[in-house]
């Protein structure tokens, strides 16, 4: 699929507090609403980014963000959300008006978290060079400390990762398809960085 048909939609979010393990629950509310979400392959949701309040929750500001990356044709249809107020984690949200983002021309990219199926570190490194080799990208890569998500099939592990060296072909690439698993739940979603630093 070429990268023009991909985009991000990004809503004004109005909310307060939030876990951040929020991915599976954030997903079933927007599913609750449309359900083909679940069934778009290409469609990501990205996490929340917030203030971390260090008991495992995250604060939003004024400017905080709902992004959905989808085809292009799925955008009208996503717009729809705005206006809509769903509970999650027994707090209310509110989302509002949304507008489209075009995939960025831009390296290195990061993954917030990505999981594969494999807790060790080592396996994991691997499976991520597997997957690389099947899209014939060729980058490197920096692994970040080890995280949790809640699923619908439990609790799975995944690790932050940052992509430096990538042609631009392949970073729109990777933008477009992720790596790994549990895409609606925020995993495996490809953003610019701004330079090769620690990933946490």
């Amino acid at each position: 699929m070429d990268e023009a048909a991909v985009t991000d939609i990004q809503f004004a979010l109005k909310g307060t507090v939030l876990p951040k393990d929020h991915g599976y629950p954030l997903f079933l509310a927007l599913v609750d609403r449309m359900p083909w979400i679940a069934d778009e392959p290409l469609l990501g949701i990205h996490p929340v980014q917030g203030a971390d309040l260090g008991d495992g929750n995250l604060i939003l500001n004024r400017r905080g963000k709902l992004v959905i990356r989808a085809p292009r044709e799925r955008a009208a249809e996503l717009l729809t959300l705005t206006g809509l107020t769903f509970q999650l984690c027994g707090r209310e949200f509110i989302i509002g008006a949304g507008k489209l983002h075009s995939l960025s021309w831009h390296t290195p990219l990061y993954a917030h978290c990505i999981t594969t199926g494999y807790e060790d570190e080592r396996d994991f490194t691997q499976a991520i060079l597997g997957e690389l080799d099947t899209y014939k990208i060729d980058s490197r890569f920096i692994c970040g400390k080890r995280q949790t998500l809640t699923t619908a099939q439990g609790i799975e592990y995944g690790y932050s990762l940052m992509l430096h060296g990538l042609p631009m072909e392949h970073a729109l690439q990777i933008q477009v398809h992720g790596l790994g698993t549990n895409r609606k739940l925020g995993c495996g979603i490809f953003i610019p960085h701004k330079s090769i630093v620690a990933v946490s």
